[in-house]
């Protein structure tokens, strides 16, 4: 009787390495992660020779100042606007701008979630709807809100809750305090596996990058982590 052979160690080891492999690249936080990709979205053009100049933070009515969200959103983009030469004014009768803040985290489906019972969806050739990725959002400031839809069974997912990605975005809009004209609204989003509010300062300061020269339209960004 025949016996089959047992695969070498150097072919077994690598078996198992390419086995686990996958495993390592979903881990957050994961050491081999040192960059990350942002979209930045800019409304507008920064006035041409016009300093940086002292600015304060025009909170909403829905922006309570003692929240620790709110707290944390504003000392990360206090750093950010300090880098780019700002500075915070005393009160709001001596600054130069009012700087509107927003921040909004939320989860969205994977691409490749199936919707269907027992995973007979193909993602490549029945890719998921659009109206299908909002999954479930929370946020504070300008244009952010409470929200949710639920979806299927997904890849990587538990039974009846759906593969997810997480979104993260941050919104600056400044206001010349005495005209109260809007200068720039400034927009950056954060989606992948894993977004962690840590990243605060580091959204901040990809939207902020290039200051003055702030060019209207989408651009990508990659940040590099701490």
């Amino acid at each position: 009787m025949s016996m089959r052979s047992l695969p070498s160690e150097p072919r077994r080891r690598g078996v198992l390495g390419l086995l686990a492999l996958p495993a390592v690249l979903l881990l957050p936080g994961c050491a081999a992660f040192t960059q990350i990709g942002v979209d930045v979205t800019t409304f507008g053009t920064w006035p041409e020779r016009r300093p940086a100049g002292r600015y304060v933070v025009d909170r909403l009515p829905s922006q309570n100042p003692a929240s620790p969200e709110q707290v944390q959103l504003e000392a990360a983009a206090a750093q950010a606007l300090q880098r780019a030469g700002f500075t915070a004014a005393d009160s709001p009768a001596r600054a130069d701008v009012l700087v509107q803040l927003g921040w909004g985290r939320s989860r969205v489906l994977s691409p490749f979630a199936d919707s269907r019972p027992w995973g007979t969806r193909t993602p490549l050739l029945d890719p998921l709807p659009p109206e299908r990725r909002a999954h479930a959002s929370v946020g504070v400031g300008v244009g952010v809100g409470i929200g949710g839809r639920r979806g299927g069974i997904g890849i990587g997912g538990t039974f009846g809750e759906p593969a997810t990605y997480e979104r993260q975005q941050v919104q600056l809009l400044f206001i010349d305090r005495a005209s109260r004209d809007k200068l720039v609204e400034i927009r950056v989003q954060h989606e992948a596996r894993y977004s962690s509010a840590d990243y605060l300062p580091l959204l901040f300061d990809a939207g902020l990058s290039g200051f003055p020269t702030l060019t209207p339209g989408i651009r990508h960004v990659t940040v590099q982590l701490p």
